[in-house]
């Protein structure tokens, strides 16, 4: 593959993820070491070392001891105190943390810090004294173990049978009485849950904890899963607890700021003034929702599927005390109840603690689901079929339309020695992209497609594709794949010759005068041999991000897409761009490995893909990992 000079090439989104362990540390522990290399300052002379005095380091919660230690989200005092008379200030640094710094009140004397482990893990903390003149006085480390964070201390699956008249609680939870408006046994989401709880928005759609589940003085965190069937018209409550006059928290949906909200009472009024927000609401889609209130940071914290969309930080301010009924579907007024659920819910969790970072990506992770796949190896009757690696090679649903002229290329056999037969014709490319064989697509006519229905109408998707084009040099764009609705394209990945590149363009409506929006590969040239390129198009729309990557990598920056398509009414095409009848960028070349998948992939996911070999899928809950075979023979 051929770079581009002066580029930078493919930029990796990633998210950092704050007390990753090091191998090191694994290593050491395993060992028996009790603390760091002993080595100099900067600009420590030996003889100033004889100096350096050591510094005690003591933790109410985290001690060193050797053994684990609840847990993860909790905080715990750690205390320095320096042998050196002179120890003015203190630099410390936790295993994978930024360093932070903290003074005495006294010359020598002791000085505390509180520090809240965000994952289970062994931690070193380190620590360095210094007197007035910012010479080192002391050293000490501090090996501690930190394990899972506490189980929530009240939950509701809401999976109960069909009929029942309450909701089962887990933990110190009591059983939740529903109201008229509730039914269960509906489709839950799938991944924690086999049912859910439906709410008609009604006023007897609730489930009444009876009593408080949470001191809302202190830290806490609560999360639940919610599907809408429609686009929220008025604002609604998802989880919340009753407090004086009003609830002491809620989370839901905010009309009036059109997104997802967390909203609590602060203790020195009675309103829900303290709030955060954000994540779009789409409909017919699950979406994980999870506020934070971390009491020592004064903290508020909003995810939607795992991803932190909003925090407020006001170090001192705390939440008012609740000690009414948890309440899921609605929240307390002065007048009554209000903000009625219309939706389903499923997986009710609160927490008596900070529920951290990492385990709030974990908690919210959608894990998407492969709804297709056409590994285009035959045809029959000019349909390709979507065949479903776990049916042991059974079609499992709608095929791919061969149209134009397309066709499933099989390389073969010549039947004769091309070294010493020079009559003897060899297939240009003896080798499929993947597999047995792929589509064969001639720039002018020929493409596949797929009817209608196959996404959801808002929800999150990605779709796969392994491409090669015949030439760099074309006329126009070649469209690997395509979302087509009547009078403009959803989504469109193309190569374009005027750049020279891969690119993504989508459309904020179905509308030949609709908004485009464009993102490209800036880093390489498509490859037009071999086994070609690996593209991927990945749409979060809780994020209202849109995605190209190319051969695993992300390709240029995260592109909004703000769109007011039914993503149902779509059709899928392989080859071509097309509006009601009209059609045309057809590709020159072949393509291979199409998948669709309900949710967004990440970034590891994208990557897998990019080397999955032909008949192996993702693996999804309860999976075994696939041998990742890689496809880039011959490159």
């Amino acid at each position: 593959m051929r770079q581009r000079d002066g580029r930078d090439g493919h930029r990796h989104r990633r998210w950092a993820r704050a007390g990753s362990v090091t191998a090191a540390l694994t290593v050491m522990l395993a060992a028996g070491a009790t603390g760091l290399p002993a080595e100099l300052p900067l600009g420590v002379t030996a003889a100033a070392a004889a100096e350096i005095q050591p510094v005690t380091i003591a933790s109410d919660r985290y001690p060193e001891d050797g053994q684990w230690h609840d847990g993860a989200g909790e905080y715990g005092t750690f205390t320095f105190d320096a042998a050196s008379p002179d120890a003015v200030r203190y630099i410390y640094d936790f295993t994978g943390q930024s360093y932070g710094t903290v003074t005495t009140a006294d010359p020598g004397g002791p000085v505390s810090i509180r520090f809240m482990p965000d994952h289970p893990a062994p931690y070193v903390l380190t620590v360095r004294a210094y007197d007035s003149k910012g010479s080192t006085v002391g050293r000490g480390t501090s090996v501690f173990r930190v394990a899972t964070g506490r189980t929530p201390k009240a939950a509701w699956r809401l999976d109960d049978p069909e009929g029942s008249e309450h909701a089962q609680g887990t933990g110190s939870a009591e059983s939740a009485a529903a109201g008229p408006g509730v039914t269960f046994g509906r489709p839950g989401h799938g991944w924690n849950t086999g049912t859910a709880a439906a709410l008609d928005g009604t006023s007897g759609a609730y489930l009444d904890a009876g009593g408080s589940a949470l001191d809302t003085r202190k830290a806490f965190a609560v999360g639940a899963w919610v599907y809408l069937p429609d686009r929220p018209s008025r604002s609604m409550t998802v989880v919340g607890q009753d407090g004086t006059d009003g609830p002491a928290f809620t989370l839901g949906y905010d009309d009036e700021a059109g997104a997802w909200a967390f909203r609590a009472s602060p203790a020195e009024g009675r309103s829900l003034s303290w709030a955060v927000s954000g994540g779009s609401a789409p409909r017919q889609s699950w979406i994980h929702l999870l506020g934070v209130y971390d009491a020592e940071a004064g903290s508020l914290r909003l995810y939607v599927n795992g991803r932190l969309v909003q925090e407020d930080v006001q170090p001192g301010r705390t939440v008012a005390g609740g000690t009414g009924g948890l309440q899921i579907g609605r929240e307390a007024s002065p007048s009554g109840y209000t903000g009625h659920l219309l939706g389903t819910v499923a997986d009710v969790r609160a927490y008596d603690r900070v529920v951290p970072v990492p385990e709030a990506e974990e908690l919210g992770t959608v894990k998407p689901h492969q709804a297709a796949y056409w590994p285009l190896e035959s045809a029959t009757g000019g349909v390709a079929p979507d065949m479903d690696p776990k049916r042991s090679g059974e079609p499992a649903g709608t095929g791919l339309s061969l149209r134009g002229g397309a066709s499933i290329h099989t390389p073969a056999d010549p039947g004769c020695d091309p070294g010493t037969d020079p009559d003897c014709e060899v297939d240009p490319y003896p080798y499929a992209l993947s597999g047995k064989g792929h589509l064969a697509l001639n720039g002018t006519s020929a493409f596949a497609d797929r009817e209608a229905g196959l996404l959801a109408p808002e929800d999150s998707f990605s779709i796969t594709a392994q491409a090669r084009l015949s030439s760099l040099d074309t006329a126009g764009n070649q469209t690997v794949l395509s979302l087509s609705g009547q009078s403009a394209q959803a989504a469109v990945v193309r190569y374009s010759p005027i750049t020279q590149s891969w690119e993504l363009a989508v459309t904020s409506r179905d509308d030949s005068g609709a908004a485009v929006s464009t993102a490209r590969d800036v880093g390489h040239y498509p490859n037009d041999e071999n086994i070609g390129d690996h593209l991927a198009l990945v749409y979060d729309a809780t994020a209202r991000e849109v995605r190209l990557y190319v051969n695993g990598e992300l390709a240029g920056a995260e592109t909004m897409w703000v769109n007011s398509w039914d993503l149902s009414t779509t059709r899928l095409d392989v080859g071509r761009a097309a509006t009601g009848s009209d059609s045309g960028d057809f590709f020159s070349g072949a393509v291979d490995e199409v998948r669709v998948f309900q949710g967004a992939l990440g970034d590891e996911a994208v990557s897998m893909l990019s080397v999955l070999e032909s008949g192996a899928s993702l693996p999804e809950p309860g999976d075994s990992a696939p041998a990742l075979t890689s496809r880039r023979q011959g490159t």
